[in-house]
This record gives C-alpha cells, sequence and structure tokens, in this order.
C-alpha cells in the first residue's frame, strides 16, 4: 500500500506546477475610443487671373466740350496733350486694368497761359495715378493767354 500511497503524491506533484503563476481573468473588450479628427481646411482662394502678356492696349483718350471763360479756346492745347494723356492712362492701366470711364479736371490757366493746378473733379476714372500724371502733363503744356486766370472744365472720357 505504500507504493500505490507514493505515485498519487507523485501524480499530485505533477499535475500542480508550482512555478507558473495564475493567470488574471482578461478584461471585458471595451467599445472603441473616439479619435480626435482635425476639421477640413478651408477652402483654398482662387488663383489671381494671370496677367496679361505685355502692356494693355492704348485705349483711346476722348475730350468732351471745354468749359471756360469767354474768348478763351484751350482746344488747340489739348489736341496737342491726347499723345501725352494717352500715355498717362495706358500706364495707370498697368496698376489698375480695368481703369475707363469718365473724368472731369479742373484746370487754372494763369495770365502767362500756364497751368498752375490741375484738380480731379470726379468721376469713375478717377484714379491719383492717372490724376497726377494728367496734371504734370498739363502743367508742360502753353495755352492762350487768358485774361486774368482762366479757370477750365475738362471732361475726359477714357476707353479700353
Amino acid at each position: 500500500m505504500k507504493a500505490a500511497a507514493s505515485s498519487f503524491c507523485l501524480f499530485l506533484a505533477c499535475a500542480h506546477d508550482p512555478v507558473t503563476p495564475p493567470v488574471a481573468p482578461l478584461a471585458p473588450p471595451q467599445a472603441p475610443r473616439p479619435v480626435a479628427v482635425a476639421p477640413p481646411a478651408p477652402p483654398r482662394a482662387a488663383p489671381a487671373p494671370p496677367l496679361p502678356d505685355g502692356p494693355p492696349s492704348p485705349g483711346a483718350v476722348l475730350v468732351g466740350q471745354v468749359v471756360g471763360p469767354s474768348g478763351f479756346d484751350p482746344n488747340p492745347a489739348l489736341e496737342g496733350l491726347k499723345p501725352a494723356m494717352l500715355k498717362c492712362y495706358t500706364d495707370a492701366r498697368l496698376l489698375v486694368p480695368d481703369l475707363h470711364g469718365k473724368l472731369s479736371l479742373e484746370v487754372h490757366v494763369n495770365g502767362a497761359g500756364a497751368v498752375s493746378s490741375v484738380e480731379g473733379a470726379g468721376g469713375p476714372a478717377s484714379d491719383p495715378g492717372l490724376l497726377g500724371c494728367l496734371g504734370d502733363a498739363l502743367k508742360q503744356a502753353t495755352f492762350p493767354k487768358p485774361p486774368g486766370i482762366a479757370i477750365l472744365t475738362v471732361p475726359l472720357v477714357f476707353r479700353q
């Protein structure tokens, strides 16, 4: 009986392995965690329209009916200035391609026939660069000598 008892004990010793630690029970499965998502990127602005190749077409400058003192005819001087006024318009359109329309100028001509001042009196083509250039061009011109000071209203139309 002694032999049977020892084999039983041996079997128990083999069935129980004291070296292996007990295994912890598995945790229940969890729901997936939400993942932070970056907001969509804002829409990109449309690219700027391409610049035209070369300078803009010269366009046209029309001089309307000039209002001034009776007996004073500034039209020959203004006709002579058309190429310079057209250059001013073409140069201004390099910076403002859509520039066109009416512009009224108030021109002061002194007793010597020289232009003393030029002011923009309004209109859709009232661009500061265009006004400055036109003023410089008008100041280079020689008008007839008026009796005293002549104040002219010069209506211009710029066409593309």
